[in-house]
């Protein structure tokens, strides 16, 4: 009857390229995978010598070193042509095959040259497109790992200070071999942590002016478990609300809420994904609102308005302070407190230091797996017993002919109901609970340093306002995303932006945590058109123009941006072409 309440998850590829993008990409072989390839090469050069094949032998040694380091860079088609040349000429030498089943072995065989792939420093990179807020993050992100060169550097250093001495050596491999994975780098101690077969990996990190961007890599020994795909193909997976950041300019530490991950499954084991933290969740004052909502409850309550009642409602306060509407903003209007008095207006500094407890992991399991208990059927029951009782149908069909005293009894119904629901399952009435989703366990402690990249970045005044001023006040674009900044206390109104094509741009899916934050993807945004619109009229009529299924025969006849040029409140277009 009515609006039932869906218990239906939210609906909000594997890459089979994975691995060949990661091999493909410029990075230097760990200490062992090298000594490995040496000692293959080595091997060749010893069967070259007795075969008496030694020069070119030289040369496929020198193409094999080449593909192996990646400094050849890209294959072109010239090359792909002489790498067929080279195969033929020399596919009688049998010590290629013996080179490259020995590097083979090494890489197949041992669990630690697998591990020491360096696939942190690259996550964006392996997401690539599958990314809501997708582009070339290597221009503009800090990878959260010591660089080969300074590693390299480090051990050169060393090896000085020890004057070649072998009895020194002898001891640093005593020392590395009973420290093991205790001794590690101040990087991997810091951006890698293990817990209860889980280990939790931070690859990079990006901060412009509206979000702060962190890479992860989740794996597991055991099988990752079974998660829900949303309609984009995404593992739905976040981190639990017990999960705090503490930044080094706020005085406390707050909750990750709605801390989606934005990525893909690598593997069984492996989950690759993206936090995203809009900046307003990282400038809120929270001891400032906990007592500006004192004051004003205090302030309401001198009016004799109990917040804690059972029939309070925002439009018996609005009408008992003489306000048209109710907001918090408009308060001082009518006497009570301002926000301004005891909220500070935080801004994101150039550098800071996050420090992230990373509590649980949770995933939604998928339709087939979800145990959520049905509402019993007598609890059916007497809900139909009781609308039998007062004449009202339970027929769908019949709900919008019920009087208004009619809806509100079955409303009374209708929650009587669930509340006697919940209170036999009182765990399906949290959203991720043992019914619908699984936990990884953990408690993964993180500090980060993060330097704010704001090259490329573009704020514009475009006053997209009404007569009062409220509406789109101005616009900032970053490399991966474009925000309006709104002012509109009452909620009277939605703004739209189309890209140049006229087209709505993206959302970015689930890291994306602000309706006025739009993704650029692979839009054209040289020119952009931002509309403001009554809140009820778009999304009554307008918005359901551009969605339906029949838009592009509609377009034929008016396009969404010739309807919204009719429509709107007000609007404006803004051109970043000239920006260079």
């Amino acid at each position: 009857m009515a609006k039932k309440l869906d218990f239906d998850k939210e609906k909000n590829n594997r890459n089979d390229n994975v691995i060949e993008e990661i091999m493909q990409a410029d990075f230097p072989l760990p200490k062992q995978a090298e000594d490995a390839k040496n000692e293959a090469f080595s091997r060749i050069r010893e069967m070259a010598a007795a075969s008496g094949h030694t020069e070119n032998t030289e040369n496929m040694v020198q193409r094999l070193h080449e593909k192996s380091t990646g400094s050849s860079g890209k294959k072109s088609a010239g090359e792909a042509k002489s790498h067929k040349k080279f195969k033929a000429v020399y596919k009688t030498a049998l010590g290629l095959t013996a080179a490259a089943a020995v590097f083979s072995t090494v890489c197949i065989t041992n669990p630690a040259f697998a591990e020491n792939i360096p696939l942190v420093g690259n996550v964006f990179k392996q997401l690539g497109n599958s990314m809501g807020f997708y582009g070339d993050y290597s221009k503009y992100a800090k990878q959260l790992t010591d660089s080969a060169e300074d590693a390299e550097l480090a051990d050169t250093d060393e090896s000085q200070e020890d004057g070649g001495n072998p009895q020194s050596a002898q001891t640093e491999d005593q020392n590395t071999t009973e420290n093991n994975n205790a001794d590690k780098t101040k990087d991997n101690e810091s951006y890698s942590k293990t817990v209860d077969g889980t280990t939790v990996t931070l690859s990079e990190v990006y901060c412009n002016e509206m979000a702060l961007y962190l890479s992860m890599t989740i794996h597991t020994e055991d099988k990752f478990p079974d998660t829900f795909i949303t309609p984009d193909g995404k593992p739905n997976i976040k981190l639990s609300e017990n999960s705090t950041v503490k930044y080094d300019y706020m005085d406390e530490k707050s909750n990750l809420f709605n801390a989606y991950l934005d990525g893909k499954m690598l593997d069984d084991n492996t989950y690759a994904g993206v936090l995203r933290i809009p900046v307003e969740d990282m400038t809120v004052d929270e001891a400032g609102w906990t007592k500006f909502y004192e004051v004003r409850n205090a302030f309401f309550k001198e009016k004799g308005i109990d917040v804690d009642s059972e029939d309070f409602s925002f439009d018996k306060l609005a009408q008992t302070l003489g306000m048209d509407e109710y907001s918090d903003e408009k308060l001082p209007q009518v006497g009570g407190p301002a926000i301004s008095d005891y909220v500070k207006d935080i801004k994101v500094p150039d550098r800071f230091t996050m420090e992230m407890d990373l509590k649980d992991i949770v995933g939604t399991l998928p339709d087939d797996q979800d145990t959520t208990p049905d509402i019993p059927q007598d609890l059916w029951d007497e809900y139909n017993q009781k609308m039998a009782e007062h004449g009202i149908s339970t027929d769908d069909a019949d709900y919008e002919s019920l009087t208004e005293e009619q809806k509100n009894l079955e409303h009374q119904f209708f929650t009587e109901m669930w509340n006697e629901y919940y209170e036999r399952y009182p765990e399906a009435n949290e959203g991720n609970n043992r019914y619908n989703s699984w936990t990884l366990k953990g408690d993964w402690k993180f500090n980060v340093d993060v330097e704010k990249n704001t090259s490329d970045t573009v704020e514009k005044d475009v006053n997209v306002v009404d007569e009062n001023g409220d509406g789109v006040l101005s616009i900032t674009k970053t490399p991966f995303e474009i925000t309006m900044k709104m002012q509109d206390p009452e909620t009277k109104y939605v703004a739209v932006m189309l890209d140049a094509n006229g087209d709505i741009l993206p959302d970015g899916g689930v890291a994306n945590g602000n309706a006025g934050t739009y993704a650029i993807q692979d839009r054209d945004i040289s020119t952009v058109y931002i509309y403001l619109c009554d809140y009820y009229e778009y999304m009554d009529e307008l918005k359901g123009y551009y969605w339906s299924d029949d838009y592009e025969e509609k377009a034929k006849t008016k396009t969404f941006k010739q309807l919204l040029d009719e429509r709107a409140v007000a609007d404006t277009e803004v051109h970043f072409d000239t920006d260079k």
